[in-house]
């Protein structure tokens, strides 16, 4: 790429069942607006966010609760003026409840579309 070419960036702060106790991953809100903040000065314009099970030592499992979407992505939004909210609905089986309740809430910008989860 030249420096006139331009390109978007996406940072998936979190990644699948990453454990938090073997990897510093963030669960928190505060702590994935944290580190959302390092992505987007850094140049990332897009966050991919994997919504953690906010409940004490289960930060290693996804959470589908609506509150603790929009408690994570308010505060990424708050931290990074006009980013771009990429919000995972991975599930595994046939029920897709728990993410549709998700988006429902949050209204991300956009939203991973995982065929055959």
């Amino acid at each position: 790429m030249g420096k006139s070419d331009k390109a978007v960036i996406s940072c998936a702060l979190t990644g699948v069942l990453t454990n938090p106790a073997k990897f510093p991953v963030p669960v928190t809100p505060e702590e994935m607006a944290r580190e959302a903040r390092a992505a987007f000065d850094a140049g990332a314009s897009v966050m991919h966010v994997h919504i953690r099970d906010q409940r004490p030592n289960m930060g290693m499992l996804p959470s589908w609760n609506p509150d603790d979407a929009q408690a994570v992505c308010d505060a990424i939004r708050d931290a990074c003026p006009g980013v771009i909210i990429n919000l995972t609905t991975g599930v595994v089986g046939p029920d897709i409840s728990g993410p549709v309740a998700c988006l429902e809430r949050v209204r991300p910008e956009m939203a991973a579309m995982n065929a055959g989860s």
